[in-house]
């Protein structure tokens, strides 16, 4: 999903550009008037960790959580974009994990897309079944990002390939893929909903959400060695081939495809990511003292 260097048209890049700061601020704007809880600052460290747990689907392809759909159940479409777009600027830049060039591009499919789609799909189905209105809204609002992304690469003139085979071949590969998403995204909100419903009016954590993320952490390493093993690619990297894309990189990011100077790949994995965690959580706990300190002075 996340779309790197040279795939897209400048004039398309610049053009979601504009469109992903104009949502991005937007959500800053509506935000003066409410709270930030430390729900905001956990969920972006976990959407983050939860985003280097790649494991291996049949058929030579490999998923990861997204999480767009549930940062806009949990905190709110304007709250869940800002933190999806904190997480997508630190892979961006920290770990090239998504072009430069392709950030305005994947904010708007992951952070503007996927989280309001989500929201209010969500918002729309949870007075008939909430599980089921939470497995609707993770599906189709990863699936929904994904044809935008299929859109992006075949509107730009970088190759041969026009909307008629990107929009199929991103959709296609993620809506199977977003059953996952579905699942995933029910299980958390069926369980805070039957164990912790004061979780979702206070939108307060606590240690075991901590732990949680601790635990993502570690595990990361073992899944990327587990995808790698079998010769797994995620749905982007597929995609590319068949569409005969290829990557330009103008910046190597300061931790590569989540690698360390001089550490094994795997134990590299597992200290970028850490580190990329604690700067997830300290932006998005800065951003939440920022909005405290001005209702409180």
């Amino acid at each position: 999903m996340h779309i790197p260097d040279g795939y897209l048209d400048l004039s398309i890049a610049a053009l979601f550009f504009i469109l992903s700061i104009a949502v991005i601020g937007y959500s800053i704007f509506k935000l003066k008037n409410e709270k930030l809880t430390s729900l905001f600052g956990i969920l972006s460290a976990a959407i983050f960790a939860a985003q280097m747990l790649n494991w291996p689907i049949p058929g030579g392809t490999s998923a990861h959580y997204v999480g767009g759909s549930l940062a806009g159940i949990l905190l709110g479409p304007y709250a869940g974009s800002l933190a999806m777009a904190i997480v997508l600027t630190i892979q961006t830049l920290v770990f090239n994990d998504g072009g430069i060039t392709a950030w305005g591009a994947n904010v708007w499919n992951m952070a503007v897309v996927n989280v309001f789609i989500g929201y209010y799909t969500y918002r729309a189905l949870q007075k008939i079944d909430r599980v089921l209105a939470s497995f609707i809204a993770g599906w189709i609002g990863i699936t929904v990002a994904a044809i935008f992304a299929g859109m992006q690469i075949g509107l730009s003139t970088s190759f041969a390939y026009g909307l008629s085979i990107t929009v199929p071949v991103m959709g296609i590969w993620h809506a199977i893929l977003g059953v996952i998403e579905g699942v995933i995204t029910a299980g958390v909100i069926g369980y805070i909903a039957t164990r912790r419903m004061d979780f979702l009016e206070k939108k307060e954590t606590g240690k075991k959400s901590s732990a949680l993320v601790f635990i993502m952490i570690v595990l990361s390493p073992v899944f990327a060695y587990l995808a790698e093993e079998v010769g797994y690619s995620e749905p982007m990297e597929n995609a590319a081939k068949i569409l005969e894309l290829e990557e330009m990189r103008i910046f190597e990011g300061i931790f590569p495809d989540y690698t360390f100077p001089g550490f094994d790949p795997y134990i590299g994995a597992l200290i970028s990511g850490s580190i990329g965690v604690l700067v997830v959580l300290a932006i998005s706990l800065a951003i939440r003292y920022a909005y405290s300190s001005r209702k409180n002075p």
